[in-house]
């Protein structure tokens, strides 16, 4: 056998060295990952935070507006909204790197403008004909008509300069706009491109302006080079950046599998971090932490959260320094809020229909029939003022101002359109179409007058309804968003794959940095070295433990040892949340203990099949198991353990036996030890030997059980419950004359268990007067007409978990020492409430009787032997209580009764 160990030896050595050689070849990662991915499946899922929110560009969106990339000025109207809405932060995974042409200001092209017009020529026709009016009637002389002539020219070249100005306000800069709306609503956030090589065509402006106020000081705490680094960058163009509140780069790292497993936090460029696009508001949403780098982790230094909570972030990275995402168990479309940025559109769009029908109905003079405040219109006209003013760079602070003004336009508005306003205004048409003098022509004007009053009306009503909606919807998703803007329509190929999710848009993946990060449910990868380490205990400790064991425990031992590496890691995963690389250590046990076990199976198999086929039909399973683990205990001798002995035997079987020819009491004594057999093995216990009718078992080895006392009992109750279907069944099938009923007797104590005999014949047995009191007690039902009898110990050690009875303390025959009696009825849940009741009054009863007072002893067995008719304890009871009425016992009398019979 020492050679034999020596060449062993050699196994694991190879093995080792051979998966630690082919470790470094970079051949596991790919297969890592795929068990990596597998535990994701299988840990807990990722709370999501409630703040998060994605505005998609989507399907709708794009259905609704046109095809995508929109004109930047859409962008920009939905910026400010968000603000009205009161969103806390925006990040657009969006790139503005490049000028956009100028755009139109629709607003003015189809309302100022025409107002303008109309009103500039108005004057001057009426100017005209005021007076054309005034020399005709003589008032002004003809000679002075060149004096007026000149006057009319300098009005006209006055609004012909005023409106020349109105016109060229028409052309738009959306570039400006967006950077403008950015400013407006505070915490924006565009990107920053981190490239390969220096791009010459960059503006040298927009770099330095990115390097100045979007990055963080780049040196790792102990000085090491970052192991990311850009040759140069594309921000956003200056009239956006410069009126944001930073940037991030948008880059997504991808796994060699094609998988997204982690990303970059931090890219280093001429001397300076450059942080991740969802990184950089972070930081800002938790107040500007101080960041302390270092290759295997970011501490964020007194983060404050917006609740209050201040903490120390420690943000781990794994061996590239890279941070691992924790995934939402979720497909794009279910994980996150989310909505379509198609609703701030259409907000925009229904507001300015809406805006076009009050100008109307204000120019109308539809507001005078108005009873409140007429003068609402003025409210969203200084609202609009502020919104210009804070464009213009002026004073952030007069944004609340703006947003209570415009809800006060909206709430004053629907007032207005709720009023009996158009009902006055109709009501006073009707009276002039209802007088008689009235020309016809005037009559048709004030019917078309009406008609559009209903029609205005009507349409106003509609449009503030639908707007109102929208911004219901609106202010359901929005107020304290943290609002991620991204393109998910069906044309976009910024997608990609992640453990959960093959088609996993890449707007998502900012918010699961970010909602990592918030959860501090950080995910981490071990060391490489904690893999070969653990390859190495995995190799040599099978080898340790497998060395001496025949071939099949070996295989046993060889399997769970690979389970335990298995586990081993997950424990890992699922309590330190880092993964370590696994397929190495199982590759190199699993090698180690498939040719260790391979070698050993063909010289051991002899042994082990002489084992199993010279006691496999003496002994249980688990005593041949171990048996075959251990073969120097088929030497005689035993341990002392503290277990459960169980004795049964079957009332009046002699009676039973001599109605039954030879042949039949076998088939009905094979049926019975069959089942009764079968339920003493399922819960563990192990059959010393029968006797006739009788089964002697007991529980607590080989195989050591803490409940042992516990399992004892409940197979006793399997056993009665057994009994009354195959009773059933011999009594229909005339198996048997009489029902087989049987008497058990259980108790808990210390016995001597091992081999016993001879070294030519042998017996798995146990001996001790804790096994002789388990006899005694199943002889000891007879006498108190009960079937399961446990004692004292045993009720301590697990008895009291089923509904029992307390009986006498007595000795038995052959021990000296008094011994309390429970009858063990069932189960606690199984036992019916008539029994439970019965029981409760015969325990009162028997709190009399140990006390002596035999009169109300006896009343209250009565009464147990009414609720329970023919109980056997009960009886004898009330027997006794009956003698000592008559003949009270000894003054010395302690409770204990000397049983006589066995």
């Amino acid at each position: 056998m020492k050679k034999k160990n020596k060449f062993y030896f050699f196994i694991p050595l190879v093995s080792s060295f051979l998966f630690i050689l082919l470790f470094f070849t970079g051949l596991y990662k790919n297969p890592d990952c795929k068990i990596y991915d597998m535990l994701l499946h299988m840990k807990p899922a990722v709370s999501e935070n409630e703040n998060l929110l994605l505005l998609n560009i989507d399907d709708l969106s794009i259905s609704k507006v046109g095809m995508f990339p929109w004109s930047r000025h859409i962008m920009a109207d939905g910026l400010i909204l968000m603000r009205e809405f009161g969103a806390s932060y925006a990040v657009f995974d969006i790139e503005y790197t490049e000028d956009s042409p100028m755009g139109v200001d629709n607003n003015l092209l189809q309302q100022n403008i025409p107002a303008s017009f109309a009103e500039a020529f108005t004057t001057m026709e009426e100017s005209v004909q005021g007076l054309l009016r005034a020399i005709s009637a003589g008032r002004v002389p003809a000679s002075d008509a060149e004096v007026f002539a000149g006057d009319f020219i300098g009005l006209a070249e006055s609004s012909k300069s005023r409106l020349l100005s109105e016109v060229n306000a028409i052309a738009k800069d959306n570039d400006e706009y967006l950077g403008q709306s950015a400013y407006f609503f505070g915490n924006t956030y565009f990107t920053v491109n981190m490239l390969p090589e220096f791009d010459p065509d960059v503006d040298e402006g927009t770099i330095q302006y990115a390097m100045e106020n979007c990055t963080i000081p780049g040196r790792t705490e102990s000085g090491e080079p970052w192991p990311r680094t850009a040759a140069g960058t594309r921000p956003a163009i200056l009239p956006i950046l410069s009126k944001s509140q930073g940037a991030g780069f948008p880059v997504i790292v991808i796994d060699d599998d094609g998988l997204r497993r982690r990303i970059d936090l931090l890219i280093e460029y001429e001397g300076k971090y450059y942080l991740q696009l969802a990184f950089a508001p972070l930081l800002d949403y938790l107040q500007n932490p101080e960041i302390t780098v270092t290759r295997k982790s970011l501490l964020l230094k007194d983060a404050v959260f917006p609740d209050g909570t201040e903490t120390d972030i420690i943000i781990p990275l794994d061996e590239e320094s890279r941070f691992m995402i924790n995934w939402p168990k979720k497909d794009f479309d279910s994980s996150f809020r989310s909505m379509s940025y198609y609703y701030l559109v259409l907000h925009n769009r229904q507001e300015t229909g809406l805006m076009r029908n009050l100008q109307v109905m204000e120019d109308a003079g539809y507001l005078s029939y108005y009873s409140g405040n007429r003068e609402f219109m003025d409210l969203y006209r200084r609202a609009e003022d502020i919104r210009k003013e804070v464009l213009r760079g002026g004073d952030r602070g007069r944004i609340e101002e703006y947003i209570s003004l415009r809800e006060d336009f909206f709430a004053e508005t629907e007032e207005f359109l709720q009023s009996d306003a158009e009902a006055a205004l109709s009501g006073a048409l009707e009276e002039i179409l209802a007088m008689d003098t009235l020309p016809e022509k005037q009559r048709q004007t004030y019917t078309e007058i009406r008609n559009q009053v209903f029609t205005y009306y009507s349409n106003s009503r509609s449009l503030f309804k639908n707007l109102s909606a929208t911004r219901d919807k609106l202010s359901e998703n929005l107020p304290g968003s943290f609002c991620i803007i991204g393109w998910t329509g069906t044309a976009t190929t910024d997608r990609g794959v992640n453990p959960f999710d093959e088609t996993y848009d890449n707007v998502g993946t900012h918010a699961a940095v970010i909602n990592t990060i918030l959860n501090q449910d950080f995910l981490d990868e071990a060391p490489w070295w904690g893999s070969v380490l653990l390859a190495l205990i995995g190799g040599f400790g099978v080898f340790f433990i497998t060395r001496k064991m025949e071939a099949l425990p070996s295989l046993f031992s060889g399997i769970g040892f690979l389970f335990l590496i298995f586990a081993a890691g997950t424990v890992l995963f699922f309590t330190a949340k880092s993964y370590i690389g696994m397929l190495q250590p199982l590759l190199t046990t699993g090698v180690t203990f498939a040719a260790m076990t391979i070698i050993k199976f063909i010289v051991t198999s002899r042994e082990k099949s002489y084992i199993r086929n010279a006691f496999g039909h003496y002994l249980s399973g688990e005593v041949i198991n171990e048996l075959i683990d251990n073969p120097e205990k088929l030497q005689l001798g035993g341990d002392k353990k503290y277990m459960t002995a169980m004795f049964t035997d079957v009332k009046g079987f002699s009676t039973i036996s001599e109605a039954l020819d030879p042949s039949e009491l076998v088939r009905l004594l094979n049926h019975y030890l069959t089942v009764m057999s079968d339920i003493i093995l399922d819960l563990k216990g192990t059959i010393d030997k029968y006797e006739g009718d009788a089964i002697i078992s007991f529980f607590g080895a080989p195989v050591s059980l803490e409940d042992h006392a516990e399992r004892a009992c409940l197979a006793a109750i399997k056993m009665k419950q057994a009994e009354e279907e195959f009773n059933e069944r011999f009594i229909r099938e005339k198996l048997a004359p009489s029902p087989l009923l049987t008497r058990i007797g259980i108790n808990s104590g210390e016995m001597v268990v091992g081999n016993m005999g001879t070294e030519r014949k042998m017996d798995y047995t146990i001996m001790g007067n804790s096994v002789n009191l388990a006899a005694r007690l199943e002889g000891v039902n007879k006498q108190y007409g009960t079937w399961l009898l446990m004692s004292g110990r045993t009720y301590d050690n697990g008895g009291s978990k089923f509904f029992t009875r307390r009986l006498d303390r007595v000795r038995v025959v052959g021990i000296h020492e008094p011994v309390r009696l429970y009858q063990l009825i069932g189960e606690k849940d199984g036992v019916d409430n008539t029994v439970k009741e019965g029981v409760e009054i015969f325990h009162q009863a028997l709190d009399f009787f140990e006390n002596k007072e035999w009169a109300m002893a006896r009343e209250n067995f009565l009464k147990a032997a009414e609720i329970i008719p023919g109980d056997g304890p009960a009886e004898k009871y009330i027997a006794r209580c009956n003698e000592y009425l008559n003949t009270p016992p000894e003054e010395s009398w302690d409770g204990v009764y000397n049983l006589t019979e066995k």
